[in-house]
């Protein structure tokens, strides 16, 4: 693999603000031109470019050629995580000898920030939001996220309140904990640091503007609010999601994609709603395999969306959600890794998380998150102390708390740990793509000026054109294609020249095909057949009398 520049290291010491991930991006692609472009699929509602990194070898011809896998992060503002992961396979790509024969046959296209409006806020300033919050027609008596006392972060607002839902916990002061009938005060109301536009005195403060989840978004069993929290006004209604729909629907070489987010850490495959007796069997079977490779890599747990809930709760429901859309819509066999919280981090697992009935239980994991926080010698800042603020609406309170962009996020020594194994997942999940190629092409003559052109045309990758059986009735999913291109001076002598072949099943499925051909002139070049594969890729090759 040629070298012009070092691949720039990827430093796991702090999340990127958007500068910060534009020159990573940039010296990646400055540091590879022959394995990497830089490109956007589009501009965020704030005017910030949505990256995307190609990833191939382009001495084997350009991505658009070649089978794709998709990997996209930080979809929800708040899940840093997942840009830095998405960055950590880009960079292994390119750095790992192990990559070099796979980059030969396939491109990875690689979206590390799909939101980076949400994503400069929370570095910015730790406030959080879903996706996105519609600030543009401020409502009466609402609170909106600022930065009040100037120290650069939007924290937790705590005013002492007879009716206050919480109280300092006796265990450890800088937590609040729910009231209690035996609780003594002073009682705190809490709410998110901010000022709160035409306030009329009362106590009937709403929080925020209308909230956006992009994750709710997707086309696929879409409902409108307030059926689905954060779903928006219609399918792919956010200007990024519409980038990510117009990128996706026009890339039929995409056979794989996988999405990065955090949450307790786990292995999520569809389905997102209803259940896996809705999936065709045999795809449920193939999910299932290669999500058990990415548990066997990173030790996170395999849970399908729908089951991704505390014990003993019912299924959840989550409308327009990706891994529907990605496989009903698709029809691909799509993942997501839920990289983790700072629970996690701290050695609680996903099990224990889900398994907590009580708010007491909770309060007792994030005590024991705190108390693993204070032993560490290098660590994010996870709290703020609270501290006394005249605030112009409200008075004196007291802002602190915990900070988001590291509360809902694995730490970063963690992640990049985390990051490699996930990678290795992808590398295998990747390797099975399909493959349209085009074999033993070659010409006879059987007259005079007259040759019989053969060629075979094979799927040789692992994975069906279609890829699942759901993608079998999809139009997105292409069928294998062949075009003939007869040179100049050649006469095509068959009843078609272009074949409509279907798809190709995986590893051993192809097509003996022919033609008959004729020429006036001296035999050189006969034809070129343009093999367009679909997610298996495509093809060219040219014929000439003396193959």
């Amino acid at each position: 693999m040629p070298t012009n520049r070092t691949i720039p290291k990827l430093q796991f010491d702090h999340f990127f603000d958007y500068q910060e991930l534009t020159e990573y991006v940039t010296a990646l692609a400055a540091a590879r031109p022959d394995f990497v472009s830089l490109s956007s699929i589009g501009t965020s509602r704030e005017g910030r470019d949505i990256h995307l990194l190609t990833i191939t070898d382009s001495s084997t011809g350009p991505a658009e050629d070649k089978p794709a896998y998709l990997i996209h992060g930080n979809i929800h503002a708040t899940e840093l995580a997942g840009t830095h992961a998405s960055l950590y396979t880009a960079r292994q790509l390119l750095a790992s000898r192990t990559t070099s024969e796979l980059l030969k046959r396939t491109a990875f296209y690689i979206i590390p920030r799909i939101n980076p409006d949400g994503g400069e806020f929370v570095v910015k300033t730790s406030g959080s939001i879903r996706s996105r919050t519609d600030r543009s027609e401020r409502v009466p008596n609402t609170l909106y996220q600022e930065d009040v006392n100037g120290d650069g972060l939007i924290l937790t607002m705590r005013l002492p309140h007879p009716n206050g839902p919480f109280v300092a916990d006796a265990e450890d002061s800088r937590l609040l904990i729910r009231r209690r009938h035996d609780s003594r005060p002073p009682f705190f109301r809490t709410l998110p640091e901010g000022l709160i536009h035409g306030w009329d005195g009362t106590d009937n403060i709403s929080v925020e503007g209308r909230g956006f989840d992009w994750n709710r978004n997707w086309s696929y069993d879409w409902r409108p609010e307030p059926e689905q929290y954060g779903a928006g006004d219609f399918p792919f209604s956010e200007v990024e999601m519409r980038a990510m729909a117009e990128f996706l629907f026009s890339h039929p070489n995409l056979y794989a994609v996988l999405g990065y987010h955090t949450g307790p850490n786990a292995v999520l495959r569809p389905p997102s709603t209803g259940s896996d007796t809705d999936l065709d069997e045999g795809d449920v079977r193939v999910m299932q395999e290669l999500a058990d490779i990415g548990s066997e890599h990173t030790g996170f747990p395999v849970i399908p969306v729908i089951k991704y809930r505390r014990d003993g709760g019912r299924d959840i429901n989550l409308r327009g959600h990706f891994h529907n859309f990605g496989y009903q819509h698709l029809g691909l066999f799509v993942f997501e890794f839920e990289l983790g919280i700072m629970m996690n981090s701290a050695g609680i697992s996903t099990k224990d998380i889900f398994a907590v009935k009580t708010e007491r239980e909770h309060e007792a994991l994030v005590r024991r998150t705190l108390k693993w926080w204070d032993r560490q010698k290098k660590r994010d800042t996870l709290f703020e102390p609270w501290t006394r603020c005249d605030h112009p609406q409200l008075g004196a309170v007291e802002i602190g708390g915990l900070l988001s962009r590291h509360l809902y996020n694995p730490t970063l020594p963690d992640l990049e740990r985390i990051a490699e194994k996930t990678c290795k997942f992808t590398l295998e999940h990747a390797a099975r793509h399909p493959r349209v190629v085009v074999e033993d092409a070659r010409a006879e003559r059987v007259g005079d000026g007259v040759y019989r052109v053969r060629a075979r045309i094979a799927n040789r990758g692992e994975f069906p054109t279609h890829v699942s059986n759901r993608g079998k009735g999809l139009r997105r999913l292409q069928g294998v294609r062949v075009e003939f291109r007869p040179a100049e001076g050649v006469t095509l002598l068959s009843e078609s020249g272009h074949r409509t072949l279907g798809h190709l099943g995986g590893l051993t499925d192809g097509r003996e095909l022919e033609w008959f051909v004729s020429t006036d002139g001296d035999a050189g070049a006969l034809c070129e057949l343009r093999v367009l594969g679909g997610a298996g890729g495509n093809a060219s090759v040219s014929i000439g009398a003396a193959d």
